[in-house]
């Protein structure tokens, strides 16, 4: 049965050393769609064998690109579709968990050997857990010393306090997640919250503290990683579908009219500066909110986030990559996760537009080949 697990977060950015065949499907299940990577290990590389999506919207009755909470018979409906569709014929899956679905924290507790730990934790994540420790599982990971910010370091010098990722994920999620496994006939070996999917995907190993921008359809996140630990996180409740209803409005215009504009035009065609008004509005706020939170972060930690790496459909939008970076005191990137695999040299255009919306699938899939090494 699958299970949460943070056993190979330590090893985000291994190679692969066997050269064993096997073949893996990373199954990314969003709020507007549902994505998937099949990879095969060969020779000690990830040889991309089939990928798909499918919109989620029509699902639950609404348009495509919209977010849905969809319930367990509709997402399994979606999900036997786009396995189906893309020719998946792996059965090996990992799948990852929505931030929004869990707790991810960063805490600094006495310095205690293992088994002290462990009954350390779960006390402590009273004080940042809103719900009875007995509805969650709690997982974490020790964040090694070369990972500690200076800043941390100095405030705890004389304590000797040690630094904990602490994540929590309530049981009915994880039940859901089961039940969706179970309905495909997969064989899933854990459960990955999306964050660790995109890092492992989308970052090279580095030193120095890098943003990731994940545009979605409902929310973007950013995260604040350093050495693959994800220091700080934020959730903006606004993404790529409010884009969809300003052009709507704007234009008066079809919902799926409009989406259909945004994925075409996005902020390219100058023709028409209705469209490309009522985009930014929505890019505004985003960026702004962003701004906030990398200035008070830097403030606090005396640290620069100088990199931002774009995961997310919603970054896949034409001319965001430029409008972002006009507005970050950041050098910005759109992710390239099909860069760790290989592909047919026909496909390298496509595979690297479509990148950032495959960040997550991408991720799980290289981990689970990862642990067939």
């Amino acid at each position: 049965m699958a299970a949460f697990s943070l056993s190979s977060i330590s090893s985000l950015f291994s190679n692969f050393a066997s050269d064993k065949t096997a073949s893996v499907v990373g199954i990314d299940i969003g709020s507007s769609a549902i994505k998937v990577v099949q990879l095969r290990r060969e020779k000690g590389k990830a040889i991309l064998e089939t990928y798909g999506a499918i919109a989620l919207g029509p699902y639950g009755g609404t348009e495509v690109g919209r977010a849905t909470n969809l319930p367990v018979d509709k997402t399994l409906e979606a999900l036997k579709d786009v396995l189906r569709e893309a020719n998946v014929n792996a059965t090996d899956a990992s799948l990852s968990i929505p931030y929004s679905a869990s707790l991810v924290s960063v805490i600094r507790v006495p310095e205690v050997n293992d088994k002290q730990l462990a009954q350390m934790i779960p006390i402590e994540a009273r004080k940042y857990i809103p719900v009875p420790i007995g509805e969650v599982m709690l997982d974490w990971f020790v964040v090694p010393d070369e990972s500690q910010s200076h800043a941390a370091n100095v405030a705890d010098a004389s304590g000797k306090k040690m630094s904990v990722l602490l994540v929590a994920i309530h049981n009915d999620t994880i039940s859901k997640y089961r039940s969706i496994v179970e309905g495909a006939a997969l064989n899933a070996s854990f459960f990955e919250i999306e964050v660790f999917s995109s890092v492992r995907a989308s970052l090279d190993h580095g030193i120095a503290p890098v943003g990731v921008l994940d545009f979605g359809a409902g929310t973007t996140k950013l995260y604040i990683v350093e050495r693959g630990i994800v220091r700080e996180s934020h959730i903006i409740n606004r993404g790529s579908q409010d884009i969809t209803l300003a052009i709507s409005q704007a234009l008066g215009v079809p919902v799926n009219k409009a989406e259909e504009l945004k994925r075409i035009k996005g902020l390219t065609d100058k023709t028409q500066p209705e469209l490309i008004k009522s985009t930014e509005l929505t890019l505004q706020f985003i960026m702004s909110e962003i701004s906030r939170v990398i200035l008070a972060y830097e403030a606090r930690m005396n640290a620069s986030i100088e990199v931002i790496h774009c995961v997310g459909g919603g970054a896949t939008l034409k001319g965001f990559k430029e409008y972002a970076s006009g507005k970050l005191d950041a050098q910005v990137s759109l992710a390239d996760p099909f860069g760790k695999t290989e592909a047919p040299a026909f496909l390298g255009d496509v595979l690297q537009e479509a990148g950032p919306e495959f960040s997550v699938a991408v991720g799980l899939a290289l981990r689970r080949l990862q642990e067939l090494s």
